[in-house]
């Protein structure tokens, strides 16, 4: 076996863990789910990996982490300096996604998780299992809008949500690195987009930067459309908002 391939993985696992002893209830030696503590979970089956929501607490860590080596990928500047950021967002980012996932903050949020395929003569650990992740929240659309953000945010939250139109919004789309281009990506918005069918909401939005062409390109082949008239008021963001209609 390639020592040097060994050398990475373990870098790589050791990198995904806490270096706090606020969080101590994550278990990071944990097997992955089987398929019989899945066995309700709605999922979307695509190569060697599936895609379904996360259901552990160490699975949001990850796809916190995964997060944070996104965002920091391949930036230039002082390596300790840009470690001791990716944790202090990773933290952040955990606390948040698990209140944001058990709807503290009023909307149903979601943390959809591309993992590998359970084997039953391999045993993997919740951090080599995690390939991907990606947020969904069910939102409404304000009085008067035909798509999110067009009139400001009412200055006070909205109590009667009953006829207000829903949408489902996706964003934090990322994928391992040495796991890209074998459509993890695609398959996760695939399976978003059928998450929204099956619960009745007809539009799938998602917002992305202007010079992502990779990003740009999936979505559309998923065959989402640019929204023109947004294209003004992002401007500024150099952003496009997508829209899926179902």
């Amino acid at each position: 076996m390639n020592t040097k391939l060994i050398g990475l993985v373990r870098k790589e696992d050791h990198s995904v863990l806490p270096r706090t002893s606020l969080i101590t209830h994550l278990k990071f030696n944990s097997l992955e789910p089987s398929d019989e503590d899945l066995f309700h979970e709605k999922k979307l089956v695509f190569g060697n990996y599936v895609a379904r929501q996360a259901v552990r607490d160490e699975e949001l860590w990850v796809a916190a982490y995964l997060r944070a080596e996104t965002h920091w990928e391949d930036q230039p500047g002082d390596e300790k300096l840009i470690e001791h950021l990716k944790m202090d967002f990773i933290e952040r980012e955990f606390n948040s996604l698990k209140m944001r996932c058990r709807g503290q903050f009023g909307q149903i949020n979601k943390c959809v998780v591309a993992v590998c395929k359970p084997d039953l003569n391999v045993q993997r650990t919740v951090i080599k299992s995690v390939v991907g992740a990606l947020d969904i929240s069910i939102r409404h659309l304000l009085h008067g809008e035909t798509f999110p953000g067009q009139h400001k945010k009412y200055r006070f939250p909205i109590i009667n949500t009953k006829n207000l139109q829903k949408y489902a919004y996706v964003s934090n789309l990322c994928t391992r690195k040495s796991a890209r281009r074998q459509g993890i990506g695609s398959n996760m918005m695939r399976f978003v987009i059928e998450f929204a069918k099956l619960s009745g909401i007809k539009s799938v939005y998602v917002h992305v930067c202007r010079d992502n062409k990779p990003a740009f390109n999936l979505y559309r082949k998923l065959n989402f459309e640019v929204v023109e008239m947004a294209n003004a008021a992002l401007e500024e963001e150099q952003m496009y908002l997508l829209c899926y209609k179902a």
